[in-house]
């Protein structure tokens, strides 16, 4: 993919924008992630957690926002990124005639293992255990090369003014604003004696900016740790002799085991053929939005990057939404990976909610209800989309579909999940709670923002709460009120097929009574609502590509109006859905084209946001998405298994007629 950059010159200082957003690499501890651009600038930055405060955002302002970035002085120069095999640990490569330099950034791990409530509640207060922190390696692996580290911290999203100090050992600085406080410690600066650190700009200004030169020749290196805290004195302990202590090659290798150990138990990974790379890394980006202290998966780790430009459609996603973590828990159970499907239903357990009628769509990575959602000014956004939103307006919203995708991975023969009593209480509570709700109009999905309507997707899925909701009562013998479920579900079927399918349009609609196509719809095959190969199936199908689709092949949510100014763009999950159907109806060849293509948008990292560009364009969505990865790895899965399936239908075929 050409990379397209946007540049700007202020003053004497040379600024290198932000890239295609797909360019950047991600790293993360399972607490946060950091996204570092392939010219080694660290450009988004929440720490410690998903949902703090970001400290570097020249993702939203390329002039304002902070960044942190270690590259060669000769700005001219790019790098090749790459991460190390089976891991989240990212490498930059910046090579030139008389040297090359690498970069290696990642966040300690102490585990990759899920774990119950009470076992992170005991690891908390473990002080001997290893704090989060950003550690970034640089090494010249051949002649030598000028490297240059700049660090511009913007406190609360530059919200407030910060205040630095340096450390007049010449080893790191402090950076204080509000109740962020960073530190910075150099490691082994003895060893460079070219090594030099200081303020570039006014301290007086509301950021200034650190800046360190240094020239390393073949076999030289530097480490930078930079790590947060909520106040200037644990900062200072932190950050004194408590890291100096810690031996961060020995971390490096520890991090980089823990990640290949983790995706070593994704057994299935291999066998997805030509796709098992994409299978494999989609599973490293679901596992790094995991918050493992509480199980909850962040939706993405950003916010306000845009769907298009200059476009008001832009969300905070820091957040848990109950139904993107039950389709990637059906992903995990894919790849044969159940305890993180265990740590969710612990987590579920510990939601706090009175009743079902209580239930939201969406959490705070620490089960947090009040969502509030916030506007900032002060930022310009993305490529000048604005504004940057904090927070999400949609939490409170009544979205019915959510229910049905608690019991999507239920039945899944892979999921080794037990039901206790305690548990199916709660589960029994919500197919209740559809009982009595399941008439009402919602938001839908998309989480539209006009007045509710009755969505077909959102009956669809009480279809599948009330469905899952039986086969669990019936296979594991708790207590249910199975006859009134049952005539519910028989009820809500067929309403579903009497106002939700337009024979004039030939398809699903969007919701009773309208003739508005919805990607959602190719979903009632993958949720068992209807057969593949049901006429009205086919149709909806067709009607999708031939009404809802770019001349990529690449799926529209919907198109009408929604209550948002500017246009929708084709999406990453619905191109997906589209892919299963045509692989369940045995049209593989064009399922695997669309695949391709689909796969061909990807940055050099195979990473995905939620919108899908052909031409490269820098403003997908927010991203990494969890959803649009957890959607890759179940469409390789239904290729492989499709083209084995269908090749057996034509084998049988063949064999009856050469009978005959």
């Amino acid at each position: 993919m050409e990379e397209r950059r946007y540049n700007m010159v202020r003053g004497n200082e040379f600024h290198q924008a932000h890239s295609p957003i797909n360019a950047y690499g991600v790293i993360g501890d399972c607490h946060s992630v950091v996204l570092i651009a392939p010219d080694g600038s660290a450009d988004w930055a929440c720490l410690p957690d998903f949902d703090s405060p970001s400290i570097f955002c020249r993702l939203l302002d390329a002039e304002h926002g902070g960044y942190f970035q270690i590259a060669p002085t000769d700005g001219s120069l790019q790098g090749s990124q790459r991460y190390l095999h089976r891991s989240n640990v990212l490498q930059t490569r910046f090579v030139s005639e008389k040297g090359a330099i690498e970069l290696t950034d990642f966040l300690p791990v102490e585990t990759l293992q899920a774990r119950s409530y009470e076992e992170v509640a005991a690891n908390l207060t473990n002080r001997h255990s290893p704090r989060s922190c950003l550690v970034r390696m640089i090494e010249c692996t051949h002649g030598s090369m000028a490297v240059t580290m700049r660090l511009k911290v913007t406190p609360h999203y530059a919200s407030v003014p910060a205040e630095v100090v340096l450390c007049p050992d010449n080893m790191g600085a402090f950076i204080s604003g509000g109740l962020q406080h960073v530190a910075l410690l150099a490691a082994d600066v003895h060893l460079v004696p070219s090594f030099t650190m200081e303020i570039v700009q006014d301290p007086d200004a509301w950021h200034p900016t650190i800046q360190a030169q240094f020239v390393l020749h073949k076999g030289e290196s530097l480490t930078f740790l930079l790590g947060v805290e909520d106040s200037i004195y644990t900062a200072h302990e932190l950050f004194g002799d408590e890291l100096l202590q810690r031996d961060f090659n020995a971390e490096l290798i520890h991090t980089l085991q823990c990640w290949r150990d983790w995706i070593a138990g994704c057994a299935i990974c291999t066998r997805h053929g030509p796709y098992a790379h994409w299978v494999e890394r989609s599973a490293l980006v679901l596992k790094l939005l995991t918050y493992a202290p509480t199980g909850a998966l962040m939706a993405a780790p950003t916010t306000s990057l845009p769907e298009e430009l200059g476009c008001v459609r832009h969300w905070d996603y820091r957040f848990t939404w109950l139904r993107d973590v039950s389709f990637t828990l059906y992903a995990f159970n894919t790849l044969g990976v159940t305890s993180e499907a265990a740590a969710f239903m612990d987590w579920l357990g510990h939601i706090p909610y009175v009743d079902s009628e209580d239930l939201q769509v969406m959490y705070g990575i620490h089960d947090e209800r009040v969502l509030t959602e916030q506007e900032q000014i002060l930022l310009s956004g993305c490529a000048g989309s604005s504004p940057l939103r904090i927070g999400n307006g949609a939490g409170r919203q009544q979205q019915l579909d959510i229910i049905g995708g608690l019991h999507l991975y239920q039945c899944q023969q892979q999921s080794n999940i037990i039901l206790d009593s305690s548990l199916w209480i709660r589960i029994r509570a919500l197919v209740d709670y559809v009982c009595d709700h399941w008439q009402e109009p919602d938001s839908g999905i998309w989480e539209m923002r006009t007045e509710p309507r009755h969505f077909v997707y959102s009956k669809v899925m009480c279809w599948v709460a009330l469905d899952r909701g039986i086969r669990a009562a019936v296979q594991t013998g708790l207590e249910a009120d199975l006859p009134r479920w049952t005539q519910v579900r028989e009820q809500l079927r067929a309403e579903i097929l009497e106002r939700g399918y337009d024979p004039s349009l030939g398809a699903f609609t969007q919701s009773y009574g309208d003739q508005v196509l919805d990607a959602a719809n190719l979903l009632l095959p993958l949720v068992g609502f209807l057969a593949p190969d049901d006429p009205r199936m086919l149709s909806t199908v067709e009607r999708t590509m031939e009404l809802l689709t770019n001349e990529d092949g690449f799926v529209y949510r919907y198109r009408p109006v929604d209550g948002l100014p500017g246009a929708e763009g084709s999406c990453s999950i619905c191109t997906c859905w589209l892919i299963d159907n045509l692989a369940l109806q045995c049209r593989v060849e064009e399922a695997h084209a669309i695949f391709e293509r689909l796969l061909s948008c990807a940055g050099n990292l195979g990473l995905f946001s939620e919108q899908v560009d052909a031409q490269g364009s820098m403003v997908p969505g927010n991203y990494p998405q969890a959803l649009t990865h957890m959607a890759l790895i179940n469409s390789a899965s239904n290729l492989c298994n499709a083209g084995k399936q269908c090749s057996r239908n034509v084998a049988a075929l063949d064999s009856v007629e050469n009978c005959a």
